[in-house]
């Protein structure tokens, strides 16, 4: 499964790249929200893991606007620091899939995305 990772923290993106590589998912990395929104529309993600906060709120929150636009059945998995009951309070919030702070368990995410891949297969 095609996952856009958009992450403005290269050592992050680079480590969740690893990550996915390794659990068997293709990873497209971008490090700011244009350059995720254009590989969104050439490389058609089945989902998305965005830091919300890329560099702001507002442009994660635009980013995610714009891949359900581009692809309203990509699933949307938003990366957070801050209080996941703020963000899901958002107008955008009706967009997001799942919310996963960030320090989690990188297991969390994993089984996420491994249950997104099972549910698109059937």
């Amino acid at each position: 499964m095609r996952v856009l990772l958009a992450e403005d923290d290269p050592d992050q993106l680079l480590l969740l790249s690893m990550l996915l590589r390794q659990s068997g998912f293709e990873p497209i990395p971008a490090d700011d929200s244009v350059t995720a929104a254009e590989l969104a529309t050439a490389r058609k993600p089945e989902c998305a893991v965005v830091d919300v906060r890329l560099p702001t709120e507002e442009r994660g929150l635009w980013l995610i606007r714009e891949l359900k636009r581009g692809d309203p059945a990509i699933h949307v998995i938003v990366l957070t620091g801050g209080d996941p009951k703020r963000l899901a309070r958002q107008t955008a919030a009706t967009l997001i899939d799942e919310i996963i702070v960030k320090g989690a368990a990188s297991g969390a995410l994993i089984r996420k995305l491994k249950s997104v891949a099972a549910q698109r297969c059937l």
